[in-house]
């Protein structure tokens, strides 16, 4: 394994060259992510071996099974590619791993995309690094961006690479467990390029529908997994229509002063999170959070609410419709 994974390193080594001498910056920045996704990839280990070198609670164990049953599953029952993706797991000692970065706009809820080959135009940025990650959000800040960096439990590699467990995968509950890999897995299968909000959207209305498949016999954490979704829904549903009103907002500021439309979107926002304590959810925290989050990351919040949320309703309307309510069809019908 590890034997391969230096060929497909030099191989990746001299397109990241040839990249560099056409894009400098991109170049760079695609050898940093190759070093930190393959120094990750040269320390993974088998299950068994993790398992024996790591005093594992019931809960991780279970967790650790789980994540087997749900690969065989995704490919047997879902229609799912098959891939070597989760087989292995790395130990990341409970520090983050991967930070993201997504900006907007001040004034518009519109993202500002990156380019890179293969995938296209994205509308958020990967790093190893915290150090990068900060130097490319101030960069940004500087130049006039609303910005969220945040880290990341899990990513795909699209099935380039054999993506492995994080081991603070191992610590989730089991309707989560069952989202994220279902989610991760199925970007393995579909992948349109320069299209991240569709693919975000896409994975998350798959995953979510997969899950309630998958645990459709075990009603205890089937109902644990729906009081979560439950929330989720009433949160969306309500920043969906925040997200509307906040458009005509900043539409109908356009012809103002600088100074005008900042002391006019701070009390925009605060306004939207005022109105979140009208939201019946059942985790009260969720409210403060999310509060929390708006005001600091500000218009960058909603291209993230966009990236994942902005299209559930319609992609419900095609799976009811074309799909007759069969998960499996859909995701044929969207294998690669």
């Amino acid at each position: 394994m590890k034997s391969v994974i230096k060929i497909v390193w030099n191989a990746l080594l001299w397109l990241t060259l040839c990249i560099a001498a056409i894009n400098y910056e991109v170049g760079i920045y695609i050898y940093h992510q190759a070093c930190g996704q393959f120094g990750m990839l040269m320390n993974t280990t088998d299950f068994a071996e993790y398992e024996a070198e790591h005093p594992l609670n019931e809960k991780q164990n279970v967790n650790l099974e789980l994540i087997v049953k749900l690969k065989n599953y995704s490919v047997d029952s879902l229609g799912y590619k098959p891939t070597k993706n989760f087989t292995k797991i790395f130990d990341q000692g409970q520090l983050p791993l991967l930070w993201a970065l997504t900006a907007s706009d001040k004034y518009k809820i519109e993202p500002y995309y990156w380019t890179f080959p293969v995938v296209g135009k994205v509308s958020y940025k990967g790093f190893f690094e915290e150090k990068k990650a900060l130097a490319e959000k101030y960069r940004l800040v500087c130049l006039g961006y609303d910005v969220d960096l945040r880290t990341v439990s899990a990513w795909s590699t699209l099935g380039w690479f054999n993506d492995p467990v994080l081991s603070s995968m191992l610590s989730r509950s089991k309707g989560h467990l069952c989202n994220l890999i279902f989610h991760e897995l199925f970007h393995a299968t579909y992948y349109a390029p320069s299209s991240v909000d569709y693919n975000e959207n896409l994975a998350s209305f798959i995953a979510h529908k997969a899950t309630l498949q998958y645990l459709k016999n075990d009603t205890t954490e089937l109902n644990n997994y729906l009081n979560s979704h439950n929330d989720n829904v009433l949160i969306e549903n309500h920043m969906a229509i925040q997200l509307k009103n906040l458009n005509i907002f900043y539409d109908s500021i356009s012809g103002f002063s600088e100074n005008q439309k900042q002391i006019l979107k701070a009390k925009k926002l605060h306004q939207i999170n005022a109105s979140l304590y009208q939201i019946p959810v059942k985790n009260r925290k969720r409210i403060t959070g999310l509060q929390k989050s708006i005001l600091e990351f500000k218009n960058a919040w909603f291209v993230d609410f966009n990236q994942y949320n902005g299209l559930q309703d319609s992609l419900e309307t095609v799976f009811n419709k074309n799909y007759k309510s069969d998960i499996r069809k859909m995701v044929q019908s969207l294998k690669y």
